[in-house]
């Protein structure tokens, strides 16, 4: 079973410094109590794998959840610009457990 975890359209904040992510989607990640980052990996359309950090803030009433990690290295290297989509899967198999996958759209609205 697969399920989309971010399907959004990056914001300058988000290619400049870190992705947002959802807060209601941290039901997808298995953090220990009181600890506010978790590494996991994630395979993209051509196969690769790159190691993102999804990070929460513990000490402020709002986590506001963020990734980090390899995400600046994947922004540069797949040329993401502002009002590009970014797709976070987490896919559910019973016999390889969890597995995530992140694919761009990039934007094709014509600029006027």
């Amino acid at each position: 079973m697969e399920f989309v975890l971010v399907n959004k359209k990056l914001t300058t904040t988000d290619i400049k410094s870190c992705l947002s992510y959802p807060t209601a989607n941290l039901w997808a990640f298995q953090m220990v109590q009181r600890q506010n980052a978790i590494r996991f990996n994630a395979r993209d359309p051509t196969g690769r794998v790159w190691e993102f950090k999804l990070c929460t803030r513990n000490h402020v009433r709002y986590t506001k959840p963020v990734i980090r990690g390899e995400w600046l290295d994947y922004v540069r290297e797949k040329g993401l610009t502002v009002n590009d989509s970014i797709i976070l899967t987490m896919v559910e198999d019973a016999e390889n457990g969890v597995s995530y996958n992140i694919r761009v759209e990039p934007n094709t609205e014509l600029a006027l």
